[in-house]
């Protein structure tokens, strides 16, 4: 069963989708968005071997001409360089206004993908798949965007905001137990912060 959120900002708004075991809608969910047809999916080679193929048949029995290009995975990797090579494979494919990035896996990749977005011909399409559970409840939300310098994390960005977040929860199982547990901590951070309900449902179902 899906449900789909709606974020309304001061000058644009998309929705974000969480639908279990639909990895495969992804390209349908992207029809109605009058997208063009290019789509380059940005991701790291572990999250690729587990759902790349899957994403990249949606997307192709939806229409759309697909590329794709991978950065390895880690912190290491969130820089200019990465960033300049996604360039050049869009240069290669000639992507346009009209074509999108779509950013699967975690929070590294998505800051990346979304940067990239941001700036290549001042603006093109983003969509978020986030893949780790912190990404779900926080990276992939807001528009914030970046890569690091060496003198500090995320000195170099934007506030870019997707298209589409497509969330598919059953990704979560190929999740490392580490990485599931720092998205823990986010969703009890919010509990703590904001909403009393879900910090007691948590609680409840903590076993």
């Amino acid at each position: 069963m899906s449900s789909i959120i709606d974020v309304t900002l001061p000058h644009t708004s998309y929705n974000i989708v969480i639908s279990p075991n639909t990895l495969e809608d992804v390209g349908n969910h992207l029809t109605s968005l009058q997208l063009g047809k290019k789509i380059l999916v940005i991701s790291n080679p572990e999250v690729f071997n587990h759902y790349g193929e899957t994403v990249i048949n949606s997307l192709n029995k939806a229409g759309f001409k697909v590329f794709y290009h991978l950065i390895p995975a880690g912190e290491t990797y969130k820089t200019l360089e990465s960033i300049s090579q996604v360039y050049d494979v869009a240069l290669k494919h000639r992507l346009e206004r009209s074509s999108t990035l779509l950013a699967l896996g975690g929070g590294v990749i998505g800051d990346m993908t979304g940067f990239a977005a941001a700036t290549w011909l001042r603006g093109i399409n983003f969509v978020q798949v986030p893949t780790s559970l912190l990404a779900m409840v926080d990276a992939s939300i807001g528009g914030k965007t970046g890569v690091n310098h060496p003198q500090g994390k995320n000195l170099i960005g934007a506030f870019y905001q997707p298209r589409l977040v497509f969330i598919d929860p059953m990704v979560l199982k190929t999740l490392p137990i580490r990485e599931f547990r720092a998205g823990m901590a986010e969703v009890i951070k919010y509990g703590v912060i904001w909403d009393q309900d879900l910090f007691q449902q948590l609680e409840a179902e903590k076993n």
